[in-house]
């Protein structure tokens, strides 16, 4: 571990530690930890701290968000919050949410943060955004046997793509064609293509590479010029306290940094765009 890395990894310690006396903010107004207890309680970790659960809400993309093997909610983007998790000292809770009401449930309070989530100005509009935990682009997904080499011939046929209903893919896609196929989930969406239904999907780069990798007869078509690209980061309440929001940033932070999230992509066989290879319709 770098020196950089033991600095940065000591003041996440001791602004967790200082949630939990309300110090934090004190020393700079010149006022006691007593004088500020009360809007200290109020901060999100601190709450979370209280419940002894870090809920977080999940919709399906594989590979960054799954259904694991025995049933529960994993993938490697939640693996800052079960950092996070541990240095409060409390149970990480997936909650299961899917795209069309991710954002609701998050106003609703079911839950903390919301997984995986791009930002966009409409969802800006009525929460907030840590910082991102990785970028990627749109794509779409075809069958290998497709007659479709590019982007153009695809969105020109005039059949049917389609994608998760309140996804930003979709939003995006909507620009550019009105043969849509919303469905509740990006599983449903591939299923589609698979059933002949659909003549493509239109997601996310990390689901299209999972779906490709597990069924052969499915290749990714490359939009060039890209047509969508974001950042995925968690969605927060929009009155989230800068505390809890810079605590959850460091956490993001060290996640990229110390290599956790670079290992849980190979893991999953997540690679960069220009590295597609054999899952790339030619």
């Amino acid at each position: 571990m770098t020196k950089t890395s033991k600095i940065v990894l000591a003041v996440l310690a001791v602004l967790l530690v200082a949630i939990g006396g309300g110090y934090v903010g004190a020393g700079f107004r010149g006022e006691s930890a007593s004088a500020t207890s009360g809007s200290a309680q109020g901060s999100l970790l601190e709450d979370i701290k209280k419940r002894g659960e870090l809920r977080v809400g999940v919709a399906i993309a594989p590979p960054m968000t799954v259904q694991q093997p025995d049933g529960t909610l994993g993938g490697p983007n939640l693996i800052p919050l079960e950092e996070l998790a541990k240095q409060l000292g409390v149970k990480l809770v997936p909650v299961a949410a899917e795209w069309k009401n991710i954002v609701a449930g998050l106003q609703a309070n079911r839950y903390d943060f919301a997984a995986n989530l791009d930002y966009t100005v409409e969802r800006s509009l009525a929460i907030g955004f840590t910082d991102p935990v990785y970028q990627y682009q749109g794509v779409f997904v075809v069958k290998a046997d497709s007659p479709f080499k590019t982007v153009e011939d695809l969105l020109a046929n005039g059949g049917q793509i389609a994608t998760a209903q309140g996804s930003s893919p979709e939003k995006a896609l909507q620009g550019h064609t009105s043969n849509i196929m919303p469905v509740d989930s990006y599983s449903n969406a591939i299923s589609a293509v698979q059933a002949g239904r659909t003549i493509a999907e239109f997601t996310d780069l990390p689901t299209a590479e999972s779906q490709a990798q597990a069924d052969p007869s499915l290749k990714i078509l490359v939009p060039e010029p890209e047509l969508y690209s974001a950042s995925a980061a968690y969605g927060v309440p929009a009155t989230i306290d800068p505390r809890s929001l810079q605590i959850v940033n460091i956490a993001i932070e060290r996640a990229q940094k110390s290599g956790q999230l670079t290992q849980a992509y190979e893991k999953v066989g997540y690679v960069e765009i220009d590295n597609l290879g054999d899952l790339r319709k030619k």
